[in-house]
């Protein structure tokens, strides 16, 4: 049985010299790591990376990072940022609300002025507002600069469209808001509603566009605000908190 004891496990994990694996395989051709990245984890699974890991991970309540948590009175809920939650799901709900004004089908509000009915256009476009504005509300709440950026973009596009929705019965208020006037909207030609609401090139289907990308944008920034759940960083085996899944020097410990 081959003894890892006292040897630095960094060199197999891709970190510092390579002469160890090289050692091991007998080749000089420079790996600096057991294997070229961890897409190939599966093949040491049963070895000392697999052993690691589930030391590091395991659910015991001697756990490494139960442990840091426990030492440091720390609580993971602080590592979630509820604010950007709440934009990625009102930027949900905003998407949503914009498909169902571009339904086909029998669903499509716009398809002739024959069938046109101002009562379903008008309820369908009140949701499309009150979701915009429930958008720009959680945006009001966070100070992530990426996602307050792609939010930005997307009330500088309702800006500029403001004399095209106010023929709409619709207004943009100082806030970014939008109010909607009932009335006014019913009176509003169809074709009026449907280029605004129902088309491709539509103000709807832009504002649907950077609701995609906003809610992108606050999962991933979400993830990466979290350092308990970060894809690209881990804590190490004494609370340290490491950059690198790859450094071979969290897991000395272990063996």
């Amino acid at each position: 049985m081959i003894r890892l004891n006292g040897m630095n496990y960094g060199g197999y994990f891709g970190y510092g010299s390579s002469s160890g694996i090289n050692s091991i395989f007998g080749s000089s051709s420079g790996y600096n790591s057991i294997y070229g990245n961890l897409s190939q984890l599966s093949s040491v699974r049963s070895g000392a990376y697999a052993k690691a890991l589930k030391a590091y991970y395991g659910a015991d309540s001697k756990s490494p990072i139960k442990t840091a948590y426990k030492n440091y009175n720390l609580d993971t809920n602080l590592y979630t940022d509820k604010t950007l939650t709440n934009v990625k799901n009102r930027s949900s709900e905003l998407i949503s609300s914009a498909e169902k004004l571009a339904g086909t089908g029998k669903d499509n509000l716009f398809a002739n002025k024959d069938s046109y009915n101002p009562d379903n256009a008008f309820k369908a476009v009140s949701d499309f507002v009150n979701e915009y504005n429930d958008t720009v509300s959680a945006l009001g709440k966070t100070s992530n600069t990426s996602v307050v950026n792609v939010g930005n973009s997307m009330t500088r596009m309702t800006d500029i469209m403001k004399t095209s929705l106010g023929k709409a019965g619709i207004k943009v208020g100082i806030d970014g808001k939008l109010t909607i006037n009932e009335e006014d909207f019913k009176k509003a030609d169809m074709n009026t509603v449907k280029n605004l609401f129902g088309s491709n090139s539509s103000y709807a289907k832009i504002i649907s566009s950077s609701a995609s990308r906003l809610q992108s944008t606050a999962l991933k920034q979400s993830l990466n605000g979290n350092s308990y759940y970060n894809t690209g960083s881990v804590y190490g085996r004494n609370g340290s908190y490491y950059n690198n899944y790859y450094s071979g020097f969290n897991f000395n410990s272990f063996f």
